[in-house]
């Protein structure tokens, strides 16, 4: 039943987000778990550990950051862009025409 209930959630998860959301989502899980499982069960937590921890956390949260690929961007209101996608359609429409 467990399994049943995991694998919904997954896949819930995959429909609603996306599928590079879901993976970064089971990763942190899987991260806190591990950490969880560190400090219930008092492990020695060598230097290792900490470094993947850390180099888990950077990769989550580069991930969450946005990407600009210009470097002059600006963001635009979704009607403005609409319009503007609109109008280059029109004009490669005409383009081909001539």
């Amino acid at each position: 039943m467990a399994t049943f209930v995991g694998q919904i959630s997954v896949l819930s998860l995959i429909a609603i987000f996306g599928a590079a959301t879901t993976a970064m989502v089971t990763t942190a899980r899987k991260a806190v778990t591990l950490l969880l499982s560190y400090l219930i069960f008092t492990k020695p937590m060598t230097e290792q550990h900490c470094t993947g921890l850390l180099l888990i956390s950077m990769g989550i949260i580069l991930k969450l950051l946005p990407e600009y690929k210009e470097k002059n961007y600006v963001p635009q209101k979704p009607k403005q862009r609409l319009e503007e996608e609109e109008g280059m359609e029109e004009k490669e429409e005409k383009m081909a025409l001539v």
